[in-house]
């Protein structure tokens, strides 16, 4: 099954120089690649054994996983690419046809068929966010509200995730609203002991939830927040009794710095 998040990613890869920089620290076009190329080879081996009746195993890690394809030359890569994407959706519609109760583990939680193919979709959008930045397509594929739920649900249940709840660390326990018209709001609530993601439905408030701030922007940059990525481009605003931007740059942006970059900014943020 194809699905317009893969695609437009796609469409992208053949224009950019392998050593070109990205959103991710460190990260080259070529590393993103391999990022990609690894995380598809991981589920489609972890579902192929779920299928043949093997036991769980534990997910590899990100550098163990991702080594064997840096070393590749630019074009073997997009074409393990290509090739690793093509058996890990195969496999997802085999799972898909065992039904809804069939998961498998992976990251530290459990996904289903359907979970899988959503974070496809959510990944590649991303990720063509971290290649290209901001344009009319990332507006169409970062606004879906599925992705947006996706990353509540992710971001919660994976503590692995470089963007995860876990580190949105505050020292003074504070409620982030984060609101985007039409769509449910995104709360976290973080504090000294964690931090979590939570959304509230529209007809479940009578204008935005109830928080210490509320900050409010257009839903594809909803979602790259969530991700802890920062757009030079796209514009928020924020409402608050007391603390400044600065106060949750620390909660929104853990470790980022904003894409596009300028020729004045440091290295751009890590991803994951």
């Amino acid at each position: 099954m194809a699905y317009p998040e893969l695609k437009a990613l796609a469409d992208v890869l053949g224009d950019l120089e392998p050593t070109a920089p990205t959103a991710c620290a460190d990260w080259s076009v070529h590393d993103l690649v391999a990022h990609l190329a690894a995380g598809a080879k991981e589920v489609a081996e972890l579902v192929e054994e779920y299928l043949a009746g093997q036991p769980a195993r534990s997910t590899q890690g990100f550098d163990e996983r991702e080594r064997p394809f840096r070393a590749l030359t630019h074009p073997e890569l997009l074409a393990a690419l290509a090739e690793q994407s093509r058996r890990k959706l195969e496999a997802l519609e085999v799972l898909a046809g065992r039904g809804d109760r069939a998961a498998v583990a992976f990251t530290g939680t459990t996904m289903t068929a359907t979970q899988f193919q959503t974070h496809a979709r959510s990944e590649a959008a991303l990720h063509r966010w971290d290649l290209v930045g901001d344009d009319s397509v990332s507006d169409q594929l970062l606004s879906q509200p599925e992705l947006t739920r996706h990353a509540v649900n992710v971001l919660n249940a994976m503590p692995v995730l470089d963007e995860s709840a876990r580190i949105r660390q505050s020292p003074t326990p504070r409620r982030i609203v984060l609101t985007s018209s039409g769509q449910p709001d995104v709360v976290i609530e973080t504090g000294t002991a964690g931090a979590q993601f939570e959304l509230v439905e529209v007809e479940d408030r009578d204008g935005p939830a109830k928080g210490d701030i509320l900050l409010a922007t257009d839903a594809a940059n909803r979602l790259l927040v969530l991700w802890g990525r920062r757009s030079s481009q796209r514009q928020l605003s924020i409402e608050t009794d007391g603390a400044g931007l600065e106060a949750i740059e620390p909660v929104l942006w853990p470790t980022a710095t904003t894409w596009p970059r300028h020729e004045s900014q440091d290295t751009p943020s890590p991803c994951g």
